[in-house]
């Protein structure tokens, strides 16, 4: 039975003392999981018939006077074995609560549980080999689960069912642990089973392997026993990446250990870049899906904003898809309530059309010309005009070029603070921080991104040299390392890449699709994370190559200023 198809009871009890048949059981409580989510849920105090010790009021909080009317364990255990069935019994220190319902029910004259058993603990000290105390309280704080009800049975019950959901969701990635009887079996499994085997095809990997590794940018594979690729990784520096999963393995998480147990060898392939290693990473995992990555195995869904300068009268929407059809596309931004919020905004703050073009052929004002959030272009005379420069607005709104709205925002903040409407500030806080975010990237796109046309300087891998990315409809399409002093056959090649690419004639493509619109995501994102480094050369389509050369140069070679600056520099060490 596969684990997603298997009901997991898990329990916690409340007892008197700490030994089955001597103690009582004064509290059950337990939680029916079932694919990760909880179906079901059984809480109940019961009567011990005799009193609580000082010290288990104080840890529980249960005294006897909770317990005095309660139900006796006769009357409790059958509506638990009921809500049990044959569910899989979970618990944390599983033997401790086990003993105690199997001792309840033995002095009832019923028979043991033969449910299958799962310890939450046991499972943690095989896949948490790392953490030092593997409690609950621990695990809690490990996974960040917030524990209500700390020391009752329900509360520590729902505790260990979020625990026993992630130990699962590892031993599944990690172990490919997929079956029950799996599952069961590996709490079970010693310590040194896996771990044995480790350290020879480590050894092999460090002498044989790891000194060939060059110290260049690239993307790197590992492979298991079977020649299957299992992980695909991405390095702007091959030699000190790879080289760093082979040493100090135990200070490295649980996922990564079990990635170095299945290994047994290592590929690479340079790729010039780390920006081509970011592309080519994210398109091999897709393709070969390894088992040990878990990001990028399927395409990103993010919207891009869509003014839609083609039609007459341009109006803003969102859209999964870049298509030439004449609009003007922004973004990606993070989600498809980050684009509904923008639109809105946009909606909202701006004069522009909302009506269908039905609607618009129709030449008279509608309701939103009536409400006044439309200048109502369709009446013709000056309210085309102003129309027009309603787009060019919205147009540098979402090139982040104009920062009104933000900063309205910022002042409807503040308003709703001083009134003590925090809530209503946190939302205007939390907008504001996403429009600064995806505008900074915009920025350094400065244009939509079927026109986005440019070539990015970065540093090179030495002082000497310069990296040249060339980005044309929006994609990374080239990239080249030339000199700081480059000579007339650098600048010849140079000019015939450019010539190359920036060809005016080049027609646009009629669509992305879903691979080119996830590399458009990763090249932004990149731009974003180095735009502090990256000087951007941008070409307007009709600029000659010539003079588009001349101005990339010129971001290449050093001034005549910084030059001198330099010798003068250099005179000074000199005396």
């Amino acid at each position: 039975m596969l684990v997603t198809d298997s009901t997991f009871v898990v329990v916690d009890t409340e007892t008197t003392g700490g030994t089955p048949g001597h103690d009582r059981v004064i509290e059950i409580g337990a939680v029916k999981v079932r694919n990760g989510q909880v179906i079901d849920r059984f809480s109940q105090l019961i009567n011990p018939e005799r009193s609580i010790p000082w010290k288990i009021t104080q840890l529980t909080g249960i005294s006897t006077a909770m317990v005095f009317d309660q139900p006796l364990a006769s009357e409790v255990l059958p509506s638990f074995l009921e809500f049990l069935g044959d569910g899989v019994f979970v618990a944390h220190n599983r033997t401790f609560d086990e003993r105690f319902i199997n001792a309840e029910l033995n002095r009832l004259g019923l028979g043991p549980m033969r449910n299958r058993m799962l310890c939450t603990l046991r499972l943690a000290r095989r896949v948490l080999r790392g953490l030092r105390s593997k409690g609950l309280s621990s695990l809690a704080d490990h996974y960040q689960i917030k524990i209500s009800n700390r020391h009752r049975a329900l509360g520590d019950a729902d505790a260990t069912a979020i625990v026993l959901n992630r130990l699962i969701e590892s031993l599944s990635f990690e172990h490919g642990i997929k079956s029950l009887e799996e599952l069961i079996a590996f709490q079970g499994e010693s310590y040194s089973s896996r771990g044995r085997e480790a350290s020879r095809h480590v050894l092999r990997i460090r002498s044989e392997v790891l000194p060939r590794l060059p110290e260049a940018s690239g993307v790197y594979f590992m492979y298991d026993r079977n020649g299957r690729i299992i992980y695909v990784g991405k390095a702007k520096n091959l030699r000190s990446r790879v080289r760093s999963y082979f040493s100090a393995i135990e200070a490295h998480p649980p996922r990564t250990r079990k990635l170095l147990r299945d290994v047994r060898d290592v590929s690479w392939k340079e790729t010039g870049s780390e920006l081509a290693a970011l592309l080519e990473e994210s398109r091999l995992i897709k393709s070969h899906q390894p088992r040990h990555n878990r990001a990028l195995k399927r395409f990103g869904r993010r919207p891009f904003i869509k003014l839609e300068s083609g039609s007459r009268f341009p109006r803003v929407s969102s859209s999964h898809f870049l298509i030439d059809d004449g609009a003007e596309y922004f973004g990606p931004v993070a989600g498809n309530r980050y684009a509904a919020f923008i639109v809105e905004l946009i909606n909202h703050r701006f004069g522009l059309r909302q009506c269908t073009d039905q609607t618009l052929s129709l030449g008279q004002p509608c309701l939103y010309a009536d409400m006044g959030s439309c200048l109502a272009p369709c009446t013709g005379g000056a309210a085309v005009e102003a129309y027009e420069e309603e787009v060019r607005r919205v147009r540098r709104f979402l090139l982040g070029q104009d920062e009104t709205v933000i900063e309205d925002l910022e002042n409807e903040m503040r308003e709703a603070a001083a009134r003590l409407d925090f809530e209503e500030a946190g939302r205007y806080r939390d907008w504001v921080q996403v429009l600064r975010q995806t505008f900074a990237t915009q920025r350094a796109v400065a244009d939509s991104v079927l026109e986005h046309n440019a070539v990015l300087v970065q540093p090179g891998a030495d002082p000497s040299s310069k990296q040249l990315f060339f980005v044309r409809f929006g994609r990374y399409v080239y990239n080249v390392s030339v000199s700081t002093t480059p000579d007339a056959r650098q600048k010849q090649l140079l000019s015939n890449a450019i010539r190359t690419f920036f060809d005016a004639n080049q027609l646009r493509p009629a669509r992305y699709d879903k691979s080119e619109v996830d590399e458009i995501r990763i090249l932004l994102n990149w731009m974003h994370a180095n735009r502090n480094a990256t000087q951007t050369v941008h070409w307007a389509v009709g600029e000659p190559t010539a003079a588009f050369t001349t101005r990339v140069l010129a971001q290449i070679e050093p001034s005549e200023q910084s030059q001198m600056a330099h010798s003068q520099t250099r005179t000074r060490i000199a005396v």
